[in-house]
């Protein structure tokens, strides 16, 4: 069994899908390459983001997953320039329509195709009466992105209970520069840091598409600190799981207060 991580947000739009394609691109290797299946509600990126087409993507999925085994989902995959195996979801209505179809067996079914390949899942915004919350009941862990400004930590700790009740394990993605240290946040939010991940507009618009894979692109710093992270799961046993399960945010220094 392969690891299901899931990847949310809960205010403003701190760069959660790019980020997971981040994490996909820098994965270990030897063993199977993982698989990003969008599941945002509010509807997919990648297609527009990529110019590729919204099938095979998620809706095909769906449908198949009604008939057959998924085995590792080969036929519902696209894979992007930058070697990252996608399902991609249609955009907008036509998203919600395809979520909320799925929301009752999806979940089983993601956890099925995660006995083949290791399955990152971006579930957008996590807002508290969306369908995509019963996905947590099955995943290893949520990455919760976002920036490290007061307004989106002030939301973020409104939230962070009901997170945390549906996941065993939810860590913190924090995106650029902001006035708090990370172990005051972690304090702030009794989470743990998973990852600080510095503000790199080059190599987030070589994710999105927007510039080209020059020499080096996966050691730019975005790529470096998802490969740092990556690393983690690498041959990955029940006791590392469980180390990650009880880590914590260490800092050298005593926590301080985060004043919202």
């Amino acid at each position: 069994m392969h690891e299901l991580i899931t990847y949310g947000s809960v205010k403003g739009s701190p760069g959660t899908t790019t980020w997971t394609l981040a994490m996909a691109a820098r994965w270990p290797q030897p063993g199977p390459a993982p698989v990003v299946v969008e599941l945002d509600a509010a509807g997919g990126d990648l297609g527009s983001r990529w110019h590729i087409h919204d099938e095979p993507g998620l809706a095909g999925l769906v449908l198949g997953a009604r008939h057959q085994p998924l085995g590792d989902g080969t036929e519902y995959v696209q894979r992007l320039p930058v070697g990252v195996d996608v399902v991609v979801a249609p955009p907008g209505d036509a998203a919600a329509a395809t979520v909320a179809e799925f929301a009752a067996r999806g979940p089983a079914v993601v956890r099925e195709l995660a006995a083949t390949r290791p399955v990152l899942a971006d579930l957008g915004r996590l807002d508290p009466h969306t369908p995509l919350l019963s996905y947590l009941d099955k995943a290893d862990e949520l990455h919760l992105v976002a920036r490290p400004v007061p307004d989106q930590l002030r939301h973020l700790r409104a939230r962070v209970p009901l997170l945390t009740g549906r996941c065993p394990l939810v860590r913190l993605v924090l995106v650029g520069d902001g006035p708090y240290r990370p172990d005051e946040i972690a304090t702030y939010l009794d989470l743990p840091v998973a990852a600080v991940v510095p503000w790199d507009s080059t190599g987030a618009a070589i994710l999105a598409g927007r510039k080209r894979q020059a020499m080096g692109w996966t050691r730019r710093p975005l790529l470096a600190a998802a490969r740092g992270l990556a690393l983690t799961y690498a041959g990955d046993t029940p006791a590392r799981a469980r180390a990650r399960r009880t880590s914590t945010a260490a800092a050298a220094d005593a926590p301080a207060e985060v004043t919202t």
